[in-house]
């Protein structure tokens, strides 16, 4: 019972200490996903700009674009709010201020170029200029910090059997590893979502509904493993189903995240073709019917008869919502070309991130079967060190060291040590899991990592239990 106390004070301790940071990281992720949309903002701004649309009425129509731009048409409907109110659209951007320091610069270059009354077109293919360099160094950074974090999370799997293997000889502290291995795979996942990137997939309604039932399903892992029952796990078949349910969940979401892969290699080609037809004197409408291409062919269609389109990828939403204001305007290839390199630098730059994080996504589905396993390959040595040895010490002259054998050599802690592992396991395997969806992904509705993570690592106990 008093391990059961100290393990719940643990716990509740870092719980207060998480909730205390949640605003700071909240904010944080905030200015992340600015920062990470002013790209796309600014080429969004450009290429209307450019086509003669007013500056407020490119704003107006960019707070609309809550798909496109999730987190910015926010700032755009405040600052809009803001102009209103004061009744000076140039002044509302000079007072704008954001989360990120980087957005309120932009921001308010924008508002000075409106307060001049010049035409702001050619400051934000400048600003635009670079913001893309800047994007293009940050992804850099972030996939050579993505694989520090791989070789963290692979830290984390060899520590945590270290640790198990050190308090089993002394009989205590044992559990301490749920709360240790929790607070190693959260940081993890606050690190994961800090380097994710431009989110590249806009999942369709579908989806988003059988999000509801992955989080679920989530949460009901989680409750499983929390060590309620003084670190003695339910039926392991129980974590099977889960994981057989997390990886059906996920088939429809990532179905939709393969096909906005291929449609943001698609939609840059798209954008600098028809920029091209355009300077060749191609007239609109003949160009789109040239285009052959299976990722975008279809978009193009709608596109051509004036029907909504629904692609998955938010890059070549972007193209598409350029190529109808350019259709409509009668704009030259300025802008469809602004945009084809906006969406070319956010494409090689996932794609950057991505082949970087092949090791890491293995770590992730193997994590909790290598804990498992290096945990038996420890520990195994001391019990039979112990069932050999311990007893022999029970008469003669070191009779007074009966007691203190067990206690020495783990017997007490080397007891049901695989069923005290594998909660463990399951929660390092699930939330490897969703850190790396997170990151490659860049959505954790694709919980297939999770789901295998959480089978193996059961199949391992399964395996190893009856000689543990």
């Amino acid at each position: 019972m008093l391990e059961l106390l100290n393990i719940n004070t643990i716990l509740i301790i870092i719980l207060v200490i998480l909730l205390g940071l949640t605003p700071i990281a909240l904010k944080k992720e905030r200015a992340a996903k600015l920062e990470e949309e002013l790209p796309i903002f600014l080429s969004y701004v450009y290429a209307r700009l450019e086509a003669g649309w007013s500056l407020r009425k490119t704003l107006e129509e960019a707070a609309q674009e809550k798909d496109l731009l999730p987190t910015f048409h926010q700032e755009v409907r405040r600052i809009l709010r803001e102009a209103e109110a004061k009744g000076d659209l140039p002044e509302a951007l000079l007072s704008y201020k954001a989360p990120s320091r980087r957005v309120t610069t932009v921001v308010r270059s924008l508002g000075e170029e409106a307060f001049t009354g010049f035409d702001p077109a050619t400051r934000v293919r400048v600003l635009l200029w670079d913001e893309e360099e800047y994007a293009a160094d940050r992804a850099r950074k972030k996939g050579e910090s993505a694989e520090n974090l791989a070789e963290a999370s692979m830290m984390i799997m060899v520590l945590i059997p270290l640790f198990i293997s050190f308090t089993a000889m002394f009989g205590s502290g044992l559990e301490l590893v749920f709360p240790i291995a929790v607070i190693s795979a959260i940081t993890t996942y606050i690190a994961a979502s800090a380097l994710q990137g431009v989110p590249i997939v806009m999942l369709s309604r579908r989806a988003k509904r059988i999000l509801i039932a992955q989080m679920a399903v989530i949460a009901f892992t989680i409750f499983l493993t929390l060590p309620f029952r003084q670190l003695t796990p339910i039926d392991p078949w129980l974590f099977l189903g889960l994981g057989a349910a997390l990886i059906a969940l996920s088939i429809p979401a990532t179905y939709e995240v393969r096909k906005a892969i291929s449609e943001m290699e698609g939609g840059h080609l798209l954008a600098q073709g028809l920029a091209t037809k355009l300077e060749l004197g191609y007239p609109m409408q003949r160009s789109f019917q040239m285009i052959r291409d299976g990722r975008v062919a279809e978009q193009i269609r709608r596109v051509a008869v004036g029907v909504k389109t629904d692609p998955r990828s938010r890059q070549l939403q972007l193209v598409l919502s350029t190529i109808k204001v350019v259709k409509e305007s009668g704009a030259g290839a300025k802008a469809l070309e602004a945009v084809a390199r906006t969406a070319q630098r956010l494409y090689h730059a996932y794609r950057e991130m991505r082949g970087r994080l092949r090791f890491y996504e293995i770590i992730s589905v193997s994590a909790g079967s290598i804990v498992l396993l290096m945990s038996y390959a420890i520990t195994r040595p001391l019990k039979e060190f112990s069932a050999s040895y311990a007893p022999k010490m029970t008469g003669g002259p070191v009779a007074g060291l009966a007691q203190s054998a067990p206690f020495l050599f783990g017997n007490i802690s080397l007891s049901g040590l695989g069923a005290a592992l594998l909660p463990v396991s399951v929660i390092l395997s699930l939330i490897l899991g969703l850190a790396v969806s997170k990151l490659c992904d860049h959505t954790v509705t694709t919980t297939w990592r999770a789901g295998i993570g959480i089978i193996a690592a059961t199949l391992i106990y399964l395996i190893l239990v009856p000689y543990w």
